[in-house]
């Protein structure tokens, strides 16, 4: 059910830095298909980029409405709780029309309807019941995939209808660091009870073993990287991005070797610095793609 809050605060804008960071993937996907060959359409690129923000926009509403204060993302509003379950609504129904109008006009392919409700089930009902996957534990691991590997593969299916192996040296590092967003994100407040429901990854497990996890996925995301780097599957213009990537992964690793995750303040910083991560990740991989054509 919905918490019976008269209005939640926040800016109107605050999902604004989610939405880019799936829509610069999308387009890095785009750019990929017509790169192998494929002929971009301009209107299954709007179409298809305004589902996206759609199911993202979905998904902030939906934490405001039955999740508010969830995680460390930034709240979405002021809106009422019946304004915020018109917005849900709203929204989930442009995205599936738009779905169905890619699939059944502009002849998308048959998985364009499944990757939607993929883009649903890892957005929307990463807060929204029954499902809630963000009091999982686990939940991180399908919020990346809708945060990291749909957004490029997105982007490629609609102008093509298939997929090629060149996508996954883009999607693997944008998958992992998405999953660390997510983990940081989760981290309960310092001053939380220690009473309070353990519902994130982070929560559940305590903070040591998140970062050990956090750890772990990083190497990941650094291992992708440099095979993006050294083995490109096609020629890599954009060398001094990926750099400046596995950089930016090093200084947020020496932050948790640092133990950050014992103070408030660095915590914070550490969201800053994953979600920034993750839109440079998008920017290098589409600059990256751009300067090969």
């Amino acid at each position: 059910m919905a918490v019976p809050n008269p209005a939640t605060s926040g800016s109107p804008i605050a999902p604004l830095p989610y939405v880019l960071a799936v829509l610069i993937p999308f387009g890095a996907g785009t750019i990929l298909a017509d790169l192998s060959g494929f002929p971009v359409r301009l209107e299954v690129f709007v179409l298809g980029a305004a589902a996206l923000a759609a199911l993202v926009l979905a998904a902030a509403g939906s934490r405001e409405l039955f999740a508010p204060g969830a995680a460390r993302f930034p709240a979405w509003g002021p809106f009422s709780p019946g304004t915020l379950r018109w917005l849900n609504y709203g929204f989930l129904s442009a995205a599936a029309l738009l779905c169905v109008v890619l699939q059944l006009k502009w002849r998308t392919g048959n998985m364009t309807i499944p990757l939607g409700a993929l883009g649903i089930l890892t957005g929307y009902f990463y807060f929204a019941p029954p499902l809630e996957w963000h009091r999982r534990g686990w939940g991180e691991v399908l919020g990346a995939i809708g945060l990291g590997l749909l957004p490029a593969v997105w982007g490629f299916y609609l102008q093509c209808t298939q997929l090629v192996t060149e996508l996954l040296l883009y999607t693997l590092p944008l998958t992992f660091a998405a999953f660390n967003l997510l983990l940081i994100h989760g981290y309960p407040p310092l001053d939380e009870a220690e009473t309070a429901p353990r519902q994130t990854l982070a929560a559940r497990r305590g903070p040591v073993a998140g970062a050990l996890v956090f750890t772990l996925v990083n190497i990941l995301t650094i291992t992708g990287l440099v095979v993006d780097l050294l083995f490109p599957a096609n020629p890599l213009p954009f060398r001094a991005g990926f750099v400046l990537l596995i950089l930016l992964a090093v200084v947020n690793q020496e932050l948790i070797k640092q133990k950050a995750y014992r103070r408030e303040a660095r915590i914070k910083l550490l969201c800053h610095l994953t979600l920034a991560q993750q839109l440079a990740m998008g920017l290098v991989f589409v600059v990256s793609l751009w300067l090969r054509w």
